[in-house]
Order: C-alpha cells, then sequence, then structure tokens
C-alpha cells in the first residue's frame, strides 16, 4: 500500500535481480568481477608505447612498481562486520587491483608494439 507520502515501489523483481547476479553460476560471476576496457577507453599507440618505455628507465620502472605497490600488491583486507561490507570492500578492492591489471596489460601492448617497430626497422618485416 502507498499513502500519499509513499511513493509507489519501483525496482526490479527479486527474481531478474537474482539472475542478473548469480543467473549464471561461477562464470557469470568471474564475469562480473573481470577487467573490462571497451574500445574507446583503449590508450591509443603512441601512449602504450610511452609507457613500455617508461618501464624501461630505471626512474619509470620505479613509478610502475610503486603503482603496482598502491594496486595490485595492496593486500587483501576485505573482512567487514556483516557479509554485506565484506562483498563490498572486495568490489572496492578488485576496482583498485584492476587498475594495475589495466597498466600492465598498456605495457605489454606497447612492448608488442615496440618490438614490431624494431623487426620492421631491422628488415625482418619485410
Amino acid at each position: 500500500m502507498s499513502g500519499p507520502f509513499i511513493a509507489p515501489r519501483a525496482a526490479q523483481p527479486l527474481d531478474l535481480l537474482e539472475q542478473s547476479a548469480a543467473g549464471g553460476g561461477w562464470e557469470s560471476l568471474e564475469q562480473l568481477f573481470a577487467p573490462v576496457i571497451g574500445a574507446d577507453l583503449q590508450p591509443s599507440d603512441r601512449v602504450a608505447k610511452f609507457l613500455y618505455a617508461l618501464h624501461e628507465h630505471g626512474d619509470g620502472r620505479e613509478l610502475v612498481e610503486w603503482l603496482m605497490d598502491i594496486t595490485m600488491r595492496l593486500p587483501w583486507r576485505v573482512t567487514g562486520k556483516t557479509m554485506e561490507e565484506t562483498a563490498i570492500l572486495a568490489i572496492n578492492r578488485q576496482a583498485i587491483a584492476g587498475v594495475g591489471e589495466v597498466i600492465l596489460k598498456v605495457i605489454a601492448k606497447g612492448k608488442e608494439l615496440a618490438d614490431a617497430e624494431r623487426r620492421n626497422q631491422n628488415g625482418a618485416g619485410a
């Protein structure tokens, strides 16, 4: 019932909510937490090569190592007072780790591009 001060409920039915959250089993849950970079969020080749070059430089390597310390290597402290709080903390921690994962993927892409350029310059690509 809704009175004059209570708005009618406009929520997704519980069965649909459950299906979207866990309907696909473990694989669906893993997909939910997998890092995703859409095509429109991919860095340019120039940025990927720059990040790789930075990674290969002494001071740049130290910067990338620090970024991994505060993202991927950060200890997992996700115990909350309730199951819901623990889940929120885990999702937050996964989001932080996702930044590090993306940085490593971009460095790998930059290495591939730099290696391909070297092969082409050496005549191997001809």
